[in-house]
């Protein structure tokens, strides 16, 4: 077995690697754009340990919520990537590991009733909700259960962006795109209003 070879398997091997019950990290390193112009988008050690981090303080928690898949649409981003993307922050979270683009996917088990039940969300309503609706669910859901921790959260027409640093550097910022690369801050009580 030559470098080139071993190199692979052990990336096949790290990419099959655990983050949390539901998360590989290559669902966090794949990237059609990257596949098309042939960029390696594989996370050093240091930012694994952050995509862990997101994982286990908010993405686990809140497909456990949803009760529902979460897609990763755009993960770690290595640099290169990351200068190519047309609206990409020049200090993005993603380049270190910290943030994730997702949808909450319409399959998996249906969950009914949404509830309050002490500082927990319990059993959101899922069923027959759109994309958006669907979206708008998990956004609210982030916001309003103690369980689930983020840094930055930004509701997207399509999908939803979402940072983790840690327990005590959180900021907890929240934002809504208005498209055409326009942001708009938002309140607790905003951001709980979106429809």
């Amino acid at each position: 077995m030559n470098k080139h070879e071993t190199l692979n398997m052990n990336h096949e091997t790290q990419g099959n690697l655990l983050l949390s019950p539901h998360f590989r990290l290559s669902e966090f390193e794949a990237s059609r754009t990257a596949a098309e112009q042939g960029i390696a988008n594989v996370a050093p050690p240091e930012a694994v340990e952050n995509l862990r981090r997101l994982c286990e303080g908010c993405l686990e928690p809140l497909r456990e919520a949803l009760g529902r898949p979460i897609v990763i649409t755009s993960g770690y981003r290595c640099q290169r990537l990351n200068e190519i993307l047309v609206h990409a922050a020049r200090r993005s979270q993603h380049m270190v590991g910290c943030a994730a683009d997702f949808y909450v996917s319409s399959a998996g088990s249906r969950v009914q009733g949404s509830r309050v039940q002490g500082s927990r969300v319990q059993g959101s309503r899922v069923q027959g909700l759109s994309r958006r609706e669907l979206l708008i669910e998990a956004f609210r859901t982030i916001i309003l259960d103690e369980g689930i921790d983020y840094d930055q959260l930004i509701i997207y027409p399509s999908f939803i962006h979402v940072s983790y640093v840690s327990p005590t550097a959180n900021r907890h910022k929240l934002t809504k795109a208005n498209g055409n690369g326009k942001y708009c801050a938002l309140s607790r009580a905003d951001a709980l209003a979106i429809v």
